[in-house]
C-alpha cells in the first residue's frame, strides 16, 4: 500500500503547492490562503518524506506517526467542506479573512489535532 501511497501523496502535495503558486486566485481567496497552502503542502511533502526515510530505517512507529500527519493534511479537503457547510450555515459567507484562518487553516489544525492525538493514544 505504501508503495502507491507514497508517491500518490507527493505528486498530490507537489501538484497543490504549483496550482498555488502559478495558478490565479479564486475569488475570496487572498496572499494569506495562499501562504496557508503553501506552508500545509511542504508539510506534507515533508511528512511522507520523513515517513519514507523512516520505513528504510525499519522504524515503523515513527514511519507510522509521520504517515498519519501526511493522511490528515491530505484529508483536509473533506474537513473544509464541514466546516464551511457550518459556517455558512450559522453565520453566512464568510470573508477573506475568515475563510483562510478559520475555514481552511483551521480545518487542517483540526485534521493535525486529531492525528496527533491518535499518534500519542495508540503510542
Amino acid at each position: 500500500m505504501g508503495r502507491a501511497l507514497i508517491p500518490l501523496g507527493l505528486v498530490a502535495a507537489l501538484s497543490g503547492l504549483w496550482m498555488t503558486v502559478f495558478y490565479p486566485n479564486a475569488p475570496g481567496d487572498g496572499a494569506l490562503l495562499a501562504g496557508i497552502r503553501l506552508v500545509v503542502g511542504a508539510g506534507m511533502v515533508l511528512s511522507l518524506v520523513l515517513g519514507f526515510t523512516a520505513i528504510r530505517r525499519r522504524d515503523i512507529a515513527r514511519h507510522r506517526a509521520w504517515m498519519i500527519r501526511g493522511y490528515a493534511i491530505g484529508q483536509g479537503a473533506g474537513t473544509q467542506v464541514v466546516t464551511g457547510m457550518l459556517w455558512a450555515l450559522f453565520v453566512g459567507v464568510p470573508g477573506e479573512m475568515a475563510r483562510a484562518l478559520l475555514l481552511m487553516g483551521g480545518s487542517w489544525a483540526i485534521n493535525l489535532v486529531v492525528a496527533e492525538w491518535f499518534i500519542r493514544k495508540r503510542g
